[in-house]
């Protein structure tokens, strides 16, 4: 599908360049000669969008076409259709239209403030937070999350961190909760017996910073090539799957419709995506919840997939899809497969 957009968009430039020739020599305007062959420039290659973590990551490996489904699935897909919450049977894009509770992202370079942040007590607290670059510009989503990510590519690894404030009469930082994720590593919380990465750590249960939304560059570069964070929104489970070391869910029952945070669902290998008409945007979203899927992560008002924060960045609303540009693909086994707890692609 990528291939073919490409192709039509080198289609249509051929024709309107070969358009605006026809013009001027109708016009009668003097055409400048082309320039010898030799001194054309080829435009130089666009810039690869940066993608974190080792390639065949539990993050960035690809869910198998044949991978275990969880023999539950059918009651899994219906408890996350009629939760009290459920986001009228589909995965909702939080962060669209005038939805604040999309994800920022900042990059963070050798010239930005250094801050000791502020507020983080936990034992899991990354020292990483004692002098953490941020950009002078960054503020937090205005939401009651006050989320934000920080990459810093120079250090090597990505910050998430929850409740974010700055002070400006004090200019100083100030979270509830952060976690550090090193960006060469496989991405695991350290403790893990699979991390390859003891400094990654924090405090959001094997979160890391660089999946928690769908980044507009990426989006708009036509492809998402890792596994995307979701929280879903009728109560879940106390209990947790890897690769999560923790769940933030209240249910303490043993109803098996009920799903444990890190657990994965895909969308369907035999779904033609192409037929359902979805936005642009939500189609490139919908390609990698059908190559990499999504896990739960997180408890939420809403089944929602955050997108990147763009109006907190200060760069305006750059997203077109509306909040429900996902719901083409409602939660049904005709369009989902829920995947094997403890599934591990990149095995």
């Amino acid at each position: 599908m990528r291939a073919f957009r490409r192709l039509i968009l080198s289609v249509v430039g051929v024709l309107a360049v070969g358009i605006v020739a026809v013009v001027g020599v109708a016009s009668g305007d003097q055409q400048d000669p082309p320039p010898p062959e030799d001194t054309l420039a080829a435009p130089p290659p666009a810039p690869p969008v940066f993608r974190a973590f080792e390639g065949d990551s539990w993050w960035n490996a690809p869910v198998a076409a044949n991978a275990p489904l969880n023999p539950y699935g059918e009651e899994i897909l219906e408890f996350l259709s009629t939760g009290p919450e459920s986001g009228d049977r589909c995965l909702k894009l939080a962060g669209a239209g005038q939805s604040p509770w999309g994800q920022p992202f900042y990059w963070a370079t050798r010239s930005d403030p250094t801050y000791d942040i502020q507020g983080i007590d936990s034992p899991q607290r990354p020292p990483e937070l004692d002098s953490l670059r941020i950009p002078s510009d960054a503020r937090a989503g205005d939401n009651n999350d006050g989320n934000m990510t920080v990459f810093d590519l120079e250090s090597g690894y990505v910050v998430a961190l929850t409740d974010a404030s700055f002070d400006q009469s004090d200019d100083e930082w100030s979270a509830s909760g952060g976690s550090v994720t090193y960006l060469d590593s496989n991405g695991l919380y350290g403790e893990l017996a699979a991390s390859d990465e003891p400094r990654n750590t924090g405090t959001h249960r094997g979160n890391n910073g660089a999946t928690l939304a769908a980044r507009w560059d990426m989006v708009a570069a036509g492809e998402i090539d890792h596994v995307l964070k979701v929280a879903v929104g009728p109560e879940v489970s106390g209990r947790h799957v890897f690769p999560m070391v923790g769940s933030d869910g209240d249910y303490t029952g043993d109803d098996p419709a009920v799903p444990p945070q890190g657990l994965r669902l895909r969308v369907k290998p035999s779904v033609d995506l192409d037929a359902l008409n979805l936005h642009p945007q939500a189609l490139v979203i919908a390609e990698a919840l059908q190559k990499y899927g999504f896990y739960i992560g997180d408890s939420g008002g809403t089944t929602a997939l955050k997108l990147e924060n763009t109006v907190a960045e200060g760069r305006g609303q750059l997203w077109q899809v509306t909040s429900d540009d996902l719901c083409g693909l409602p939660f049904t086994p005709d369009y989902w497969d829920v995947i094997a707890e403890g599934y591990d692609p990149s095995q």
